[in-house]
């Protein structure tokens, strides 16, 4: 349905894993900080940590489960809705996070202070100091487990997104600045699509690149996949 103009390309950049990225750095936990500043698979080191096994050894079945309790621990998932993701019965589920939490340490010490906070002041603050309140504190049990899940969330998804906010006002600062006929068309999570003539290529190219990696200092680099096509499903299958 998104289709280029005559003349014009998509340039499609998106964040790779942005929110494991910002888990790392706000947990400052040494085997998430070691296996992204190293470029180890971070998904199959995760594996290896929690189901004890080489990193050379582990499965595809292992590194899939790792990758949704990492993905899941960014929005505050807990047993059950791990559980219910990989088709197991809780109690495996506890065994898998509670594996994982030993591995990295950090990020549970950063989760449980993260709601600790929000329950004293009743809000979270993202590093760039904007605030989500936080309700539902004190409620029942399934209110309160939901309030806990959003500051766990605020935080980490917050980060992600100031970072991309960053960069989509950076972009659009450079190319208002360079006089070029390229625009951003459409922010998709964390993903934006700008539409280019092919005569500004060369330049934009690079010029998106820079503004997203850029966009913010974390103690893991930030890393932007990008192609280029036609259309939107053109790029994405470049």
């Amino acid at each position: 349905a998104l289709v280029a103009r005559d003349g014009n390309e998509f340039r499609v950049a998106d964040y790779n894993q942005i929110a494991l990225r910002c888990i790392a750095h706000l947990a400052q936990d040494p085997g998430l900080l070691r296996a992204f500043n190293e470029g180890i698979d971070v998904h199959r080191a995760t594996a290896a940590q929690v189901f004890a096994v080489p990193l050379d050894a582990v499965t595809s079945e292992q590194r899939s489960k790792a990758k949704m309790v990492s993905y899941g621990l960014a929005y505050g998932m807990e047993a059950y809705g791990l559980s219910q993701r990989l088709g197991i019965d809780v109690g495996e589920a506890k065994s898998i996070l509670d594996a994982y939490f030993a591995a990295f340490p950090r990020v549970k010490h950063y989760m449980d202070d993260a709601v600790a906070t929000a329950r004293k002041t009743g809000y979270t603050t993202t590093l760039f100091g904007r605030r989500r309140q936080i309700e539902g504190f004190g409620g029942n049990r399934n209110v309160d487990a939901a309030a806990s899940r959003m500051a766990m969330n605020a935080g980490i998804q917050g980060l992600a997104a100031d970072i991309f906010k960053i960069a989509l006002v950076e972009i659009d600062r450079r190319l208002e600045a360079g006089a070029f006929a390229s625009r951003i068309v459409l922010q998709v999570h964390d993903e934006v699509i700008v539409e280019v003539p092919k005569g500004e290529r060369a330049a934009v190219g690079p010029l998106v690149l820079d503004a997203m990696t850029t966009a913010a200092t974390l103690d893991v680099p930030l890393v932007v996949n990008s192609s280029w096509g036609a259309s939107w499903a053109g790029a994405k299958v470049a």
